[in-house]
């Protein structure tokens, strides 16, 4: 009986260590639907995905305790007027980094010189900015978290303004025309939209109006902003190859996004994707705890060797007990 009942235990033992691998999953992710945040669960076994249809949907959620955590788009997810409505949750951490947005401005040709002079002049005012703390306070403004950059980012733009040439773009920009014409597009978010008023607001807007008094304060001129909403990408292209709409563009664009013949300032706004929490969710070091996609294979290959250790264990107290028998 005794032979038999050791044998009994070799399934028993194996099925409760299955069973200890192949549980529920340990966290709860809420994703926005059509966002793209879904492959960061996938590739871990130990997270469960819900999906929602916006972000308030999501956010009650989240408060709610239905859910672990939040992940999604940067500029929809770091709302700071969305985020104001729900004192419990917050704004962790971006834990992918994948959208540098930059400035579109037309390249020198023939036809047109100063544009280069142009880029290097935005850039020394992305200095400027970074260096006096106002891109901090303005990223603050439309965002619950900190911006990824900083002045060691643009050092080397520090006090390199460009010296105009005459009949050029800049020169035109702050001695002819004493405006800065920027494409932007309606991005339905704290990057750009439209306020109360009818007229473009948003992050993108402050930055180009922070760059443009920059470039007037160290010239010495007076210079006002001019926006144009351009409706979609392609637009704000055509748009700023007329020199007399636009300047430059200022449309959530990336630097692989440019056409070739067009140059690009430094970038002005760092994107990719959040991790929102709540009072009720876990506690965690970092979202790298959740999204490390070697996690689930060593935990794999920590479950397999449990297996080993308890078929050898079993192997052995079989042995023994039918020894004795």
């Amino acid at each position: 009986m005794r032979g038999i009942a050791a044998v009994l235990i070799v399934p028993i033992l194996l099925s409760s260590s299955w069973l200890v691998a192949s549980g529920e999953a340990i966290y709860s992710i809420g994703t926005i639907s059509e966002e793209g945040s879904s492959h960061f669960i996938a590739q871990n076994s130990d997270l469960e995905e819900m999906e929602f249809e916006n972000v308030q949907f999501a956010i009650r959620s989240l408060r709610d305790g239905e859910v672990d955590f939040l992940i999604g788009p940067h500029h929809l997810m770091a709302d700071s007027e969305v985020i104001a409505q729900w004192p419990t949750i917050a704004v962790d951490e971006m834990f992918d980094i994948s959208d540098y947005f930059v400035a579109i401005i037309r390249s020198d040709n023939s036809q047109e010189l100063g544009n280069d002079e142009l880029r290097y002049a935005v850039n020394s005012a992305l200095a400027d900015i970074h260096q006096r703390g106002t891109a901090i306070s303005t990223h603050q403004l439309w965002f619950a978290d900190r911006p990824q950059l900083d002045f060691s980012d643009f050092e080397s733009y520090e006090d390199a303004w460009p010296t105009p040439t005459e009949g050029g773009t800049l020169h035109r920009i702050l001695y002819e025309d004493s405006d800065l014409g920027v494409c932007m597009l309606d991005q339905e978010s704290p990057m750009t939209r439209y306020g109360n008023n009818g007229e473009l607001v948003g992050f993108e807007v402050d930055m180009a109006e922070l760059i443009m008094n920059s470039i007037a304060s160290h010239y010495e001129v007076e210079l006002t902003l001019f926006t144009h909403d351009s409706g979609v990408f392609d637009n704000s292209l055509s748009d700023l190859s007329e020199s007399d709409l636009c300047d430059i563009a200022m449309s959530s664009v990336k630097q692989d996004q440019i056409p070739g013949d067009f140059i690009s300032s430094s970038p002005y706004h760092v994107g990719g994707t959040v991790i929102l929490s709540s009072s009720e969710s876990p506690e965690i070091d970092s979202a790298m705890e959740l999204f490390d996609s070697q996690k689930p294979q060593e935990e794999e290959s920590e479950f397999d060797l449990r297996i080993v250790a308890i078929f050898v264990l079993s192997v052995f107290i079989v042995r023994e007990v039918l020894r004795k028998d």
